[in-house]
Parts: C-alpha cells; sequence; structure tokens
C-alpha cells in the first residue's frame, strides 16, 4: 500500500511540474529541453561552437534544443538507447566506448567544440554503488575527451551529489582550465543533480 501511495504522489508531482507541463505544451521530449536552455543562457557554451557531441542523447532533448534554437551546427549524437531523428543531428545507435564507434564520430566532425553528456547511470538508491557508476561514467566521458575535444573545448556533463564529488570535481580540474558547478531551476529541487560545466580543455 505505501509504494502505491508513494507513486501516486510522485505522478502528482510530476503531472504538475512546471517544467513537466512546459515541456508537453512546447512539445519537447522532456524536460532536459530546459535545462540545457538555461545552462546555455548562463554560460553561453553553443555560440562559439561548431561540432557539437551529445552523448546518451535519448530521447534527444539536448539535440532537439540546439536543432530548434541554432543553425549551422555539426550535431552528433550518441546512445545504445535508439532516438527518434531530429533535423541537422546525426544520430549513432552505439556505445561510446567502443572504438568502432568512436571511428562513426571522428568521420562527422574529426574533433568536437564541445561535449555535452546527459548520462546517469540506473539509479539503485544505494549511494555507494550509485556515485561508483557516477564515476565509471566520469572515466568514459574523460577519455571520450581526450580522443574527440579539441584543445580549450567546453564538456557540460550531468553528476549527482554524493561522496564521490569531491574527487570526482578534482579530476575534471585536472583536465580542463576551469571547472564551475550548476543546478538548473528546472532540474528537481529534491534532486541531487548537477552539473559540471568544464572550460579549456588542455589534454
Amino acid at each position: 500500500m505505501a509504494k502505491k501511495k508513494s507513486t501516486k504522489n510522485w505522478l502528482h508531482r510530476h503531472s504538475s511540474d512546471r517544467y513537466v507541463k512546459l515541456s508537453q505544451s512546447g512539445d519537447y521530449r522532456s524536460r532536459a529541453f530546459h535545462k540545457l536552455h538555461e545552462i546555455n543562457e548562463k554560460y553561453k557554451i553553443l555560440k562559439s561552437s561548431k561540432n557539437i557531441l551529445d552523448l546518451g542523447s535519448a530521447p534527444g532533448s539536448w539535440s532537439e534544443y540546439i536543432s530548434r534554437n541554432f543553425d549551422n551546427k555539426n550535431l552528433v549524437a550518441i546512445d545504445l538507447i535508439e532516438m527518434k531523428s531530429i533535423r541537422n543531428v546525426y544520430f549513432i545507435n552505439g556505445d561510446i566506448n567502443k572504438k568502432a564507434d568512436r571511428e562513426k564520430i571522428i568521420n562527422k566532425m574529426n574533433r568536437a567544440d564541445l561535449v555535452l553528456s546527459d548520462i546517469a547511470p540506473n539509479i539503485t538508491g544505494i549511494e555507494d554503488v550509485d556515485q561508483a557508476n557516477f564515476e565509471e561514467i566520469l572515466e568514459s566521458v574523460l577519455d571520450i575527451c581526450f580522443d574527440l575535444l579539441k584543445i580549450n573545448g567546453v564538456l557540460v556533463m550531468k553528476f549527482f551529489i554524493g561522496s564521490s564529488y569531491d574527487s570526482s570535481r578534482e579530476k575534471l580540474k585536472k583536465s580542463f582550465d576551469k571547472v564551475v558547478v550548476y543546478k538548473p531551476e528546472s532540474s528537481r529541487s529534491s534532486s541531487n543533480e548537477i552539473f559540471f560545466v568544464c572550460n579549456g580543455y588542455k589534454d
């Protein structure tokens, strides 16, 4: 009974959420559309970025935001999950950790000006497990940057605050000139979700 009540409460909060309503009224794929909008409004990451790589792109909200609001972007999206097509977005149904799929990205853009990662692990509720999974994602994203991000390029990636937060931030600081932490208003207030905005990739 308690589980059903908890699910009912979540559904009520979800259906009455301002950003869920905005996403539905604007026919956007998810509330993540608004998160990238807020990040870009504050940090202007998209204006000078020609080659953009969207990691873990499905259902496609970040690629959709860029496609709707910017012209002349070379945008490649990749995910293990299929994604419905988006205008001017080249989608790879693949694994960011596989060499063959990375080569597909290289064939489309060589090096990226901006890497976006909205990847999150399946949350177990066990903090040590969840944080270890986020650390593993961080290592994969940094490896992608080594292969595909231009010197002085920009990375924006999702993370959840927890036991590995400080060490993960320090890792990013070793690879980028500047690392800031940002929580968009469109992120749920109850969530530990934040975004690392990293400028000046050093290789």
